[in-house]
C-alpha cells in the first residue's frame, strides 16, 4: 500500500459551485495507478457527495464529518446523536427561529417551514433553481415530526440570529458548532457535530480498519471541519482558498481548487510526477509521526 490519502470535496476537489476540474481528475487516476489509497473525507452526507465525485471510484469515504465511515462500501462505524441532545439542539433552533436541516441514515430531512426559509437562503445567494431543487428538494425528505429521529449524524443550519459563540453556549459541550464547509463566508450558517467525533477520528478509525499507518496518511483541505484533519495527518495540505488558520496549520499550502491545486499538491509531494521536492527529498515537510518515506 502507498499512501493513504484524505480529501474533502467543497472547496477541495471541487469548487464553490460544484465544479470539480479535470486536472484533478486525472491527478486521482494517476495516484489510484500509481497504488495510493484514496479516501473522500467530507462534511456532506454519503448520498449528497457529488455523482461527479463518487465515480472517481474512492477506496473509502468518511461523511457527515466523521459520523459515517465506511471501506470499499462496508460500512465501519457510525456515530448518531442522543435523542435527548437532539431535542435540546430542536430546542435551541425554534428558540433562536433558526431554519435547520439534519443529516440522517435515510438522507436530508427538513421541515417544511424550514425548507422554505433554505429555499430562500440560497435564492437570496443567487443559487439558480435547477440546482436548489436538486440540494433542497430531490432526495429530501419533509418531516414535521423531526423530534423521534434516532439516525442524526450532523445539522446544519442557515441564517442565524445567534452567533457561532453564543450558539455554541446554548447547545451545550455535547456538540461542537462552527461555520459551514459549504459556503464561503457565510458567518451566520454553519455546522453542528457530535463533540469528539470529526474527520480525524474518522481517519483513525479507517486507518485502524484497513491495518494501515498513521504514518502513511495524507490529508487536503480548506475549511473549518478540516482543522482536526490536518493536525491527524502525518502529511498535511491546505488549498490555496483554505482560511489563514487552516494555512498555518498544515505543512504546505498548494494553489487554489480552480488553480490545480491538487494536481500540484501530487506533483509536490511525489504522489504523481515525481518532482525533486518530493517526499524523498528529505526534511522539507513536518513529519508528526517520525520520518515518513517516500511515496
Amino acid at each position: 500500500m502507498g499512501k493513504i490519502i484524505f480529501l474533502d470535496v467543497d472547496g477541495t476537489l471541487v469548487d464553490f459551485d460544484g465544479r470539480m476540474p479535470e486536472s484533478a481528475k486525472e491527478a486521482l487516476n494517476q495516484a489510484r495507478e500509481a497504488g495510493h489509497h484514496l479516501v473522500l473525507c467530507t462534511g456532506r452526507l454519503k448520498s449528497q457527495i457529488y455523482p461527479e465525485v463518487l465515480h472517481m471510484k474512492f477506496d473509502g469515504i468518511i461523511a457527515s464529518a466523521g459520523a459515517y465511515v465506511e471501506c470499499n462500501e462496508k460500512l465501519i462505524s457510525r456515530h448518531v446523536v442522543e435523542n435527548k441532545e437532539l431535542q435540546k439542539m430542536i430546542e435551541c433552533f425554534e428558540k433562536t427561529r433558526t431554519p435547520y436541516c439534519f443529516q440522517t441514515g435515510e438522507g436530508v430531512v427538513v421541515t417544511a417551514d424550514s425548507q422554505k426559509l433554505i429555499q430562500k437562503h440560497f435564492r437570496d445567494a443567487g443559487m439558480d433553481e435547477e440546482a436548489m431543487n436538486r440540494i433542497l428538494v430531490d432526495g429530501v425528505k419533509v418531516d414535521n415530526d423531526l423530534r423521534i429521529r434516532m439516525d442524526v449524524e450532523k445539522a446544519a443550519y442557515y441564517d442565524s440570529p445567534e452567533s457561532i459563540e453564543e450558539l455554541q453556549e446554548m447547545m451545550g459541550p455535547y456538540f461542537k458548532v462552527e461555520t459551514s464547509s459549504y459556503e464561503k463566508g457565510s458567518g451566520n450558517s454553519g455546522e453542528i457535530t457530535r463533540a469528539g467525533v470529526n474527520k480525524a477520528t474518522g481517519i483513525r478509525e479507517y486507518v485502524a480498519y484497513i491495518g494501515g499507518r498513521m504514518e502513511d496518511t495524507v490529508a487536503v483541505g480548506d475549511g473549518p471541519n478540516d482543522v482536526e484533519m490536518i493536525a491527524a495527518a502525518a502529511i498535511s495540505v491546505a488549498m490555496g482558498n483554505a482560511s489563514e488558520d487552516l494555512k498555518e496549520l498544515a505543512d504546505f499550502v498548494t494553489t487554489d481548487v480552480k488553480e490545480d491545486g491538487i494536481k500540484k499538491a501530487f506533483q509536490r509531494l511525489g504522489i504523481i510526477g515525481r518532482q525533486k521536492n518530493s517526499l524523498d527529498s528529505g526534511n522539507q515537510f513536518h513529519k508528526k509521526y517520525g520520518q515518513a518515506g517516500g511515496c
